[in-house]
């Protein structure tokens, strides 16, 4: 009993086109549009984004994010996996519903930007690629 229910469940996580709830997941799938220009509207009434990282061998996730004055950012815990890649390549795709967005992740340095920011954590910008 035991061996088919994770049968099943691997067979149902592997057909699954990114994040799904706490689980990593893989390639985001959708149709892929520039947000250029954009004050991120799409991004209303979202809590969270999928964020698509590493595209050599993608992971994605599903994370919250802070929407302030027309821009995306993001403030992760150190010890998550997408953070390190965020470091070794900030060319990465978000997702809301199924439009995905090139994004580049920058790293916020601006004390007026950063204001209400946890200190001790890296705030990233998503600026549209």
């Amino acid at each position: 009993m035991k061996l088919t229910s994770i049968l099943l469940l691997l067979t149902v996580l592997g057909g699954c086109d990114g994040p799904m709830a706490f689980i990593p997941g893989g390639a985001l799938k959708g149709s892929e549009m520039s947000a250029a220009g954009s004050n991120w509207q799409m991004a209303a009434g979202f809590e969270s984004l999928e964020l698509e990282t590493t595209p050599e061998e993608p992971y994605s996730v599903r994370v919250y994010f802070t929407q302030r004055d027309g821009k995306i950012y993001l403030d992760p815990d150190p010890e998550r996996t997408w953070y390190s890649h965020l470091a070794m390549d900030a060319n990465v795709r978000i997702r809301f519903a199924d439009t995905i967005y090139p994004v580049t992740a920058v790293v916020v340095d601006d004390p007026e930007e950063l204001e209400g920011f946890d200190p001790s954590r890296v705030v990233f910008r998503l600026d549209p690629r």
